[in-house]
């Protein structure tokens, strides 16, 4: 995880630095967490970190807490993809061997939780169905 960490912090953040509350660094770990807990748009990734951010300050300071969705969709989309690439390598590199293992049975209940409030969003919407909603915008557009 140590390694992952290196690299996102080797990213260029494009961002005033003035006007910044949350690290890159925060947000990329955050959204990399997220999908392994299957989180398909910027909103469950908020949701997740939300859910589990006791969790992910195991590796992360989230020293504001845990930033919007936009935020994220925006940060993220910000990133060159070639940086990503490299990102996404180790990623898989670590979530498949023996320290992925770890993260993956430590993360086992996190995703089910993940899950579960996924289905209750969704029965939540069903019931505003006559409402203007937003499109979801995929966390998959950006890698």
């Amino acid at each position: 995880m140590t390694e992952i960490l290196k690299i996102i912090e080797l990213i260029e953040d494009k961002r005033q630095e003035k006007k910044v509350r949350h690290k890159l660094l925060d947000i990329v770990v955050v959204m990399l967490f997220a999908k392994l807990a299957n989180a398909d748009d910027w909103q469950e990734v908020e949701i997740f970190a939300k859910s589990n951010e006791e969790f992910l300050r195991q590796y992360i300071e989230l020293e504001n807490g845990i930033s919007s969705h936009d935020t994220m969709q925006r940060v993220m989309g910000s990133i060159a993809p070639e940086y990503m690439q490299d990102v996404y390598k180790k990623w898989n590199g670590l979530v498949n061997g023996n320290e992925g293992e770890a993260l993956q049975k430590n993360h086992l209940y996190r995703r089910k939780n993940h899950e579960g409030q996924q289905v209750k969003r969704a029965e939540a919407g069903r019931l505003h169905a006559g409402s203007q909603r937003e499109p979801k915008k995929s966390v998959q557009g950006n890698q």
